[in-house]
Protein backbone atom coordinates (compact mmCIF):
# COMPACT_ATOMS: atom_id res chain seq x y z
CA UNK A 1 0.00 0.00 0.00
CA UNK A 2 1.26 3.08 -1.34
CA UNK A 3 0.85 6.23 1.41
CA UNK A 4 2.04 9.67 1.13
CA UNK A 5 5.32 10.96 2.50
CA UNK A 6 4.26 14.32 3.75
CA UNK A 7 0.29 14.90 5.17
CA UNK A 8 -1.10 18.89 5.84
CA UNK A 9 -2.90 19.07 9.19
CA UNK A 10 -5.52 22.31 9.89
CA UNK A 11 -5.82 22.51 13.78
CA UNK A 12 -9.25 23.41 13.88
CA UNK A 13 -9.58 23.76 18.12
CA UNK A 14 -10.30 27.22 18.04
CA UNK A 15 -13.29 27.38 15.96
CA UNK A 16 -14.57 23.90 15.94
CA UNK A 17 -13.56 22.84 19.38
CA UNK A 18 -14.67 25.85 21.17
CA UNK A 19 -17.48 26.55 19.29
CA UNK A 20 -19.80 24.86 21.51
CA UNK A 21 -17.58 24.76 24.47
CA UNK A 22 -20.12 26.28 27.41
CA UNK A 23 -17.59 28.21 29.02
CA UNK A 24 -16.58 31.99 27.31
CA UNK A 25 -13.28 31.71 27.61
CA UNK A 26 -10.72 34.70 28.06
CA UNK A 27 -9.50 36.12 25.29
CA UNK A 28 -5.80 36.49 26.76
CA UNK A 29 -6.71 32.61 27.76
CA UNK A 30 -7.41 31.84 24.03
CA UNK A 31 -4.16 34.04 22.74
CA UNK A 32 -1.56 31.26 24.83
CA UNK A 33 -3.74 28.46 23.56
CA UNK A 34 -3.32 29.19 20.06
CA UNK A 35 0.02 30.44 20.34
CA UNK A 36 0.74 26.80 21.73
CA UNK A 37 -0.72 25.51 18.91
CA UNK A 38 1.45 27.44 16.62
CA UNK A 39 4.10 26.07 18.49
CA UNK A 40 3.76 22.34 18.57
CA UNK A 41 4.35 22.94 14.77
CA UNK A 42 0.95 23.85 13.41
CA UNK A 43 1.21 25.25 10.01
CA UNK A 44 -2.52 26.03 9.54
CA UNK A 45 -5.29 26.89 12.15
CA UNK A 46 -8.50 27.80 12.09
CA UNK A 47 -9.39 30.57 14.85
CA UNK A 48 -13.21 30.71 14.65
CA UNK A 49 -16.55 32.23 13.21
CA UNK A 50 -17.48 35.27 11.92
CA UNK A 51 -21.52 34.90 12.88
CA UNK A 52 -24.27 37.24 13.95
CA UNK A 53 -25.97 34.22 15.39
CA UNK A 54 -26.42 34.25 19.14
CA UNK A 55 -25.20 30.97 19.53
CA UNK A 56 -22.39 30.06 16.96
CA UNK A 57 -21.10 33.30 17.43
CA UNK A 58 -21.48 33.85 21.25
CA UNK A 59 -17.94 32.46 21.81
CA UNK A 60 -16.12 34.99 19.04
CA UNK A 61 -17.42 38.37 19.76
CA UNK A 62 -13.67 38.92 20.73
CA UNK A 63 -12.50 37.98 16.91
CA UNK A 64 -10.99 41.37 16.22
CA UNK A 65 -8.97 41.63 19.12
CA UNK A 66 -8.07 37.68 19.00
CA UNK A 67 -6.94 38.08 15.05
CA UNK A 68 -4.85 41.20 16.23
CA UNK A 69 -2.94 39.46 19.02
CA UNK A 70 -2.63 36.62 16.63
CA UNK A 71 -2.15 36.98 13.51
CA UNK A 72 1.13 38.91 13.72
CA UNK A 73 2.92 36.00 15.20
CA UNK A 74 1.15 33.31 12.88
CA UNK A 75 2.69 35.34 10.25
CA UNK A 76 6.08 35.37 11.76
CA UNK A 77 5.86 31.95 12.13
CA UNK A 78 4.84 31.33 8.70
CA UNK A 79 1.14 30.08 9.67
CA UNK A 80 -1.62 30.59 7.80
CA UNK A 81 -4.83 31.59 9.76
CA UNK A 82 -8.39 30.63 8.12
CA UNK A 83 -12.03 31.46 9.65
CA UNK A 84 -15.08 30.53 9.09
CA UNK A 85 -17.44 32.52 7.32
CA UNK A 86 -21.30 32.90 7.18
CA UNK A 87 -21.96 36.34 4.97
CA UNK A 88 -20.45 38.79 2.97
CA UNK A 89 -20.11 41.01 5.70
CA UNK A 90 -18.49 38.16 7.75
CA UNK A 91 -15.89 37.68 4.78
CA UNK A 92 -15.31 41.59 4.60
CA UNK A 93 -14.92 41.79 8.17
CA UNK A 94 -12.30 38.93 8.35
CA UNK A 95 -10.11 40.18 5.44
CA UNK A 96 -10.12 43.73 7.18
CA UNK A 97 -8.39 42.00 9.90
CA UNK A 98 -5.94 40.22 7.59
CA UNK A 99 -7.30 36.48 7.27
CA UNK A 100 -6.92 35.80 3.83
CA UNK A 101 -8.39 32.31 3.50
CA UNK A 102 -12.13 31.27 4.82
CA UNK A 103 -14.34 28.89 4.81
CA UNK A 104 -18.11 28.77 3.66
CA UNK A 105 -20.48 26.14 4.93
CA UNK A 106 -23.17 24.48 2.11
CA UNK A 107 -25.04 21.96 3.49
CA UNK A 108 -25.49 18.79 1.19
CA UNK A 109 -28.46 18.31 3.59
CA UNK A 110 -31.46 20.49 3.33
CA UNK A 111 -32.64 19.48 6.37
CA UNK A 112 -28.96 20.22 8.19
CA UNK A 113 -28.69 23.42 6.27
CA UNK A 114 -31.68 24.57 8.03
CA UNK A 115 -30.61 24.68 11.38
CA UNK A 116 -27.95 27.01 10.47
CA UNK A 117 -30.72 29.45 8.43
CA UNK A 118 -29.81 28.48 4.59
CA UNK A 119 -31.47 27.02 1.87
CA UNK A 120 -29.01 26.22 -1.44
CA UNK A 121 -30.06 28.47 -3.48
CA UNK A 122 -29.32 31.25 -0.63
CA UNK A 123 -26.01 29.92 0.39
CA UNK A 124 -24.25 29.41 -2.96
CA UNK A 125 -25.68 33.01 -3.79
CA UNK A 126 -23.67 34.27 -0.76
CA UNK A 127 -20.59 31.99 -1.62
CA UNK A 128 -20.34 33.78 -5.14
CA UNK A 129 -20.75 37.41 -3.41
CA UNK A 130 -17.41 35.87 -1.38
CA UNK A 131 -15.30 34.46 -4.06
CA UNK A 132 -15.90 37.50 -5.98
CA UNK A 133 -14.02 39.58 -2.68
CA UNK A 134 -10.45 40.34 -3.18
CA UNK A 135 -7.45 39.28 -1.88
CA UNK A 136 -9.90 36.49 -0.07
CA UNK A 137 -9.41 32.85 -0.83
CA UNK A 138 -12.72 30.74 -0.19
CA UNK A 139 -13.30 26.58 0.33
CA UNK A 140 -16.49 25.25 -0.26
CA UNK A 141 -16.90 23.74 3.04
CA UNK A 142 -19.51 21.19 2.03
CA UNK A 143 -21.25 19.10 5.48
CA UNK A 144 -23.00 15.67 5.77
CA UNK A 145 -21.20 14.11 2.59
CA UNK A 146 -21.02 10.99 3.97
CA UNK A 147 -24.63 11.12 5.61
CA UNK A 148 -27.12 13.18 8.00
CA UNK A 149 -28.42 12.51 11.34
CA UNK A 150 -31.66 14.20 10.46
CA UNK A 151 -32.75 11.38 7.68
CA UNK A 152 -32.73 12.75 4.65
CA UNK A 153 -30.40 11.46 1.95
CA UNK A 154 -27.27 13.24 0.63
CA UNK A 155 -26.17 10.99 -2.32
CA UNK A 156 -22.79 11.26 -3.71
CA UNK A 157 -24.52 12.55 -7.02
CA UNK A 158 -25.48 15.42 -4.91
CA UNK A 159 -22.70 15.93 -2.93
CA UNK A 160 -20.47 16.24 -6.87
CA UNK A 161 -23.23 18.86 -8.05
CA UNK A 162 -22.57 20.83 -4.94
CA UNK A 163 -18.72 20.85 -5.28
CA UNK A 164 -18.89 21.24 -9.28
CA UNK A 165 -21.42 24.37 -8.71
CA UNK A 166 -19.18 25.42 -5.94
CA UNK A 167 -15.95 25.54 -7.57
CA UNK A 168 -18.08 27.17 -10.92
CA UNK A 169 -18.72 29.98 -8.50
CA UNK A 170 -15.38 30.58 -7.35
CA UNK A 171 -14.27 28.22 -4.46
CA UNK A 172 -10.71 27.90 -4.75
CA UNK A 173 -11.20 24.40 -2.85
CA UNK A 174 -13.32 22.03 -1.39
CA UNK A 175 -13.33 20.64 2.32
CA UNK A 176 -15.99 17.30 2.58
CA UNK A 177 -17.53 17.33 6.41
CA UNK A 178 -18.45 13.82 8.04
CA UNK A 179 -20.35 16.38 9.94
CA UNK A 180 -22.08 13.83 12.36
CA UNK A 181 -19.09 11.28 12.30
CA UNK A 182 -21.40 8.46 10.49
CA UNK A 183 -19.05 6.96 7.89
CA UNK A 184 -16.63 4.04 8.14
CA UNK A 185 -13.69 3.25 6.11
CA UNK A 186 -16.41 1.13 3.32
CA UNK A 187 -18.33 4.26 3.09
CA UNK A 188 -15.66 6.68 3.34
CA UNK A 189 -13.85 4.59 0.22
CA UNK A 190 -17.02 4.59 -1.78
CA UNK A 191 -17.21 8.25 -1.23
CA UNK A 192 -13.81 9.48 -1.91
CA UNK A 193 -13.25 7.18 -5.02
CA UNK A 194 -16.22 9.03 -6.73
CA UNK A 195 -14.88 12.21 -5.83
CA UNK A 196 -11.61 11.41 -7.36
CA UNK A 197 -13.98 11.03 -11.01
CA UNK A 198 -14.39 14.66 -10.94
CA UNK A 199 -11.40 16.47 -8.33
CA UNK A 200 -7.73 16.02 -7.54
CA UNK A 201 -6.65 15.45 -4.12
CA UNK A 202 -4.86 18.33 -3.60
CA UNK A 203 -8.22 20.34 -4.13
CA UNK A 204 -10.12 18.91 -1.05
CA UNK A 205 -9.71 18.66 2.17
CA UNK A 206 -11.31 16.42 4.76
CA UNK A 207 -13.26 17.51 8.24
CA UNK A 208 -14.28 14.01 9.85
CA UNK A 209 -15.40 13.70 13.09
CA UNK A 210 -15.28 10.86 15.76
CA UNK A 211 -18.70 10.37 16.75
CA UNK A 212 -18.32 6.56 16.46
CA UNK A 213 -14.10 6.32 16.89
CA UNK A 214 -13.59 5.35 13.14
CA UNK A 215 -12.05 8.88 12.05
CA UNK A 216 -8.74 7.55 12.10
CA UNK A 217 -9.21 4.33 10.09
CA UNK A 218 -11.61 6.89 7.63
CA UNK A 219 -8.16 9.21 7.49
CA UNK A 220 -6.24 5.87 6.84
CA UNK A 221 -8.44 4.90 4.16
CA UNK A 222 -8.37 8.41 2.92
CA UNK A 223 -4.32 8.56 3.00
CA UNK A 224 -4.80 5.06 0.85
CA UNK A 225 -6.66 7.06 -2.04
CA UNK A 226 -4.04 10.14 -2.07
CA UNK A 227 -5.95 12.74 0.26
CA UNK A 228 -3.24 14.75 2.22
CA UNK A 229 -5.54 17.42 3.65
CA UNK A 230 -7.00 17.09 7.20
CA UNK A 231 -8.89 18.62 9.47
CA UNK A 232 -8.40 17.87 13.36
CA UNK A 233 -8.95 19.19 16.82
CA UNK A 234 -6.59 19.44 20.03
CA UNK A 235 -7.59 17.01 22.81
CA UNK A 236 -10.64 15.84 20.32
CA UNK A 237 -12.86 18.87 21.59
CA UNK A 238 -16.13 20.06 19.63
CA UNK A 239 -18.61 18.88 17.96
CA UNK A 240 -21.56 20.30 15.87
CA UNK A 241 -23.65 22.98 17.33
CA UNK A 242 -26.56 21.51 15.53
CA UNK A 243 -26.42 18.23 15.99
CA UNK A 244 -27.63 16.72 19.46
CA UNK A 245 -24.39 15.02 21.43
CA UNK A 246 -22.58 15.50 18.97
CA UNK A 247 -18.74 14.56 19.00
CA UNK A 248 -15.22 16.72 18.03
CA UNK A 249 -13.37 15.91 15.26
CA UNK A 250 -10.01 13.39 15.37
CA UNK A 251 -7.85 14.61 18.23
CA UNK A 252 -4.63 16.12 16.94
CA UNK A 253 -1.99 14.15 18.76
CA UNK A 254 -3.72 10.65 17.77
CA UNK A 255 -3.56 11.29 14.20
CA UNK A 256 -0.21 13.27 14.79
CA UNK A 257 0.95 9.81 16.76
CA UNK A 258 -0.29 7.82 13.82
CA UNK A 259 1.37 9.92 11.23
CA UNK A 260 4.42 9.36 13.17
CA UNK A 261 4.31 5.40 13.48
CA UNK A 262 3.68 5.30 9.79
CA UNK A 263 6.69 7.30 8.94
CA UNK A 264 4.56 10.20 7.43
CA UNK A 265 5.41 13.63 8.03
CA UNK A 266 3.16 16.40 9.28
CA UNK A 267 5.74 19.11 10.73
CA UNK A 268 4.24 18.63 14.19
CA UNK A 269 6.35 17.98 17.28
CA UNK A 270 4.06 15.45 19.25
CA UNK A 271 5.40 15.64 22.55
CA UNK A 272 4.95 19.43 22.76
CA UNK A 273 1.49 18.75 21.06
CA UNK A 274 0.50 16.27 23.57
CA UNK A 275 1.65 18.75 26.25
CA UNK A 276 -0.65 21.29 24.66
CA UNK A 277 -3.69 19.27 24.74
CA UNK A 278 -2.77 18.26 28.24
CA UNK A 279 -2.40 22.06 29.18
CA UNK A 280 -5.69 23.57 27.33
CA UNK A 281 -7.94 20.48 28.76
CA UNK A 282 -6.79 21.51 32.95
CA UNK A 283 -7.16 25.42 32.18
CA UNK A 284 -10.38 25.25 30.97
CA UNK A 285 -11.90 22.36 32.32
CA UNK A 286 -12.32 20.19 29.31
CA UNK A 287 -12.63 16.09 29.45
CA UNK A 288 -10.01 14.14 28.31
CA UNK A 289 -10.76 12.69 25.09
CA UNK A 290 -7.85 11.63 23.52
CA UNK A 291 -5.52 8.47 23.64
CA UNK A 292 -2.45 10.11 23.99
CA UNK A 293 -3.83 12.34 26.72
CA UNK A 294 -4.83 9.80 28.73
CA UNK A 295 -2.25 7.53 28.08
CA UNK A 296 0.32 10.74 29.26
CA UNK A 297 -2.31 10.68 32.82
CA UNK A 298 -2.29 7.18 33.28
CA UNK A 299 1.63 7.28 33.05
CA UNK A 300 1.80 10.02 35.63
CA UNK A 301 -0.42 8.32 38.00
CA UNK A 302 0.84 5.37 37.98
CA UNK A 303 2.72 3.97 41.27
CA UNK A 304 5.01 1.41 41.97
CA UNK A 305 3.30 -1.71 43.41
CA UNK A 306 4.42 -3.00 47.11
CA UNK A 307 6.46 -5.51 46.86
Amino acid sequence: MNYPSLVSLREVAPRDGWQKFKTVLPTEVKRELICSMIDYGARELEIGVFSSDPVRGRQYLDLDSLCQMVLPYAAEKGVRVTALVESVEAARRASTLGIRHVDFFLSVSDTFGRGFGSTPVEAFATLEAIASLPDLQVQAALGAVFGCPFGDATPLEKTLAYARRAMELGASSLGLGDSAGMADPIHTERILRGILERFRPEQISLHIHNTEGFGLANCVKAMELGFTRFDVSLAGMGGCPVIPNAKGNIPTEDFVNLLHKMDIDCGIDLDRCTVASLDMSRRIGAPVISSMVGNTLLKQDASPLPC
